[in-house]
């Protein structure tokens, strides 16, 4: 779809070290009992539990509880700001006593493989989207900006890691990042989904800027963080009205992020399944008529294994390919594109380059137009969920929570560097980068 595009010469992220406040291992001896993956994949019920944990879970700080009597002055945000000074005044959280750049490898298991992402954390300056050196690849809803914009200003600080992805054709930064962490990682745990997360900090100078400069002019791709990444953008501008200064460096013109390389052989795609709910006047055999129109639907069963129509899934040849769960029947159905044309004339206007994308078909084809299910829409923001786990997507259906699941095949990353090259998004959760970075292995102060 956008082959053959190359990155401007011109382009350059800027990034830079900073002194990262870290949980004081001298007071938390186990790091895992503290923190999290990220809030938005975090449900009430694992927000309950990480409350439970240890007091001192980051959870407290990136996820509070909304309490009764809450009010514009005292609430989740500012509880946040509170235990984060306290924190730090009482040594839970130690900063570091040099500018650093740190090492970050996770661990985890694929099939019966054991993969490392290895990637490193430092400081990014912050640009629009459309100055060419820092590219999104999906869409973001006002509510969660909303929330994380709040949460900043309770707390001034990156409390969680935006990730992105650089090219490195030639290996040349994941090599030298393996030659800087020959040393035992000075974080070393397991997290509850079993990754090993480990961390060094690097403090040296020299070491420092020859990384700077092998990451000159490399553009940076959002693989996760979009909505933290858009806050980011509009703090900074907050900032420079509240201080009054256009052309100087303040704390808030960085964030924290995650570098990957696109090449790093830990790098792990899983698809988003779709499950749907708030159909209006739901009857499949309406549904399935509809859907025919412009995909071949063959039933694969009912009551099948998940292994079995996942597998069936990953052998399809034919691109454009999901399976359809439908509870009321257990039944299972396999939808093939077959109407290019339809295709065509869906997209004519909105997201053209969504017809390359299983996901934009998904969404442009059958949750949008047959379904009647719009995200964007206010009265329909929960009519979609987005889980990685096939087995609890037919749970959720068969419970009678949604009425439909949708099964997808991973979006491939070259994919992503297209969409984003060409300055397009693809719909939301379109990626599910694994394993998800973890939340309070490092934070990044902004005043």
């Amino acid at each position: 779809m956008l082959r053959g595009r190359k990155v401007p010469n011109s382009v350059m992220a800027i990034i830079k070290p900073f002194q990262g406040f870290r949980y004081n291992q001298d007071v938390i001896a186990d790091i895992s009992s503290v923190v999290t993956p990220p809030y938005d994949v975090i449900s009430p019920q694992e927000q309950e539990r990480y409350y439970q944990i240890h007091p001192n879970n980051i959870i407290r700080l990136d996820l509070g509880k909304d309490l009764l009597g809450d009010t514009e002055k005292a609430n989740k945000y500012t509880r946040a700001a509170e235990f984060l000074k306290s924190w730090k005044k009482d040594g839970i959280f130690k900063q570091d006593d040099a500018p650093a750049i740190y090492i970050y490898d996770q661990e985890f298991l694929s099939g019966n493989r054991w993969l490392v992402r290895r990637g490193f954390i430092a400081l990014v300056k912050l640009e629009p989207f459309d100055k060419g050196s820092i590219y999104p690849h999906e869409q973001t809803l006002p509510g969660p900006k909303a929330d994380r914009l709040k949460l900043t200003q309770s707390c001034r600080a990156n409390l969680s890691s935006i990730f992105a992805l650089f090219p490195d054709e030639n290996n040349g930064i994941d090599t030298y990042l393996s030659s800087m962490a020959v040393t035992n990682p000075e974080v070393d745990f397991i997290d509850d989904t079993g990754v090993k997360n480990k961390l060094w900090v690097i403090k040296e100078r020299q070491t420092i800027d020859k990384l700077v400069a092998l990451m000159k002019e490399k553009p940076l791709f959002i693989a996760d963080g979009h909505h933290r990444y858009e806050t980011a953008l509009v703090y900074k501008e907050q900032m420079h009205k509240e201080v009054g200064k256009q052309g100087d460096d303040l704390p808030s013109d960085y964030v924290m992020m995650v570098c990957v390389s696109m090449n790093n052989d830990g790098l792990k795609i899983l698809p988003a399944h779709r499950l749907v709910r708030h159909i209006k006047d739901y009857h499949l055999d309406r549904i399935l008529q509809s859907i025919q129109e412009s995909f071949k639907v063959e039933l694969l069963g009912k009551g099948c294994r998940v292994e079995d129509f996942m597998s069936s899934l990953r052998d399809e040849t034919q691109v454009h390919t999901f399976v359809m769960y439908a509870g009321n029947e257990d039944a299972y159905y396999k939808l093939r594109l077959s109407n290019e044309k339809l295709v065509d004339a869906v997209f004519a206007k909105d997201h053209p380059e969504w017809r390359h994308l299983d996901a934009g078909i998904l969404h442009g084809m059958i949750i949008n137009k047959i379904l009647g299910i719009n995200p964007n829409d206010a009265t329909m923001k929960d009519g979609v969920k987005y889980v990685k786990d096939e087995a609890e997507a037919v749970s959720c259906v068969r419970s009678g929570q949604y009425q439909l699941a949708f099964f997808l095949r991973p979006t491939r990353i070259e994919q992503v560097r297209e969409i984003a090259m060409a300055h397009k998004v693809m719909p939301p959760k379109s990626t599910y980068f694994y394993p998800k970075l973890i939340t309070g292995i490092v934070i990044n102060s902004l005043t």
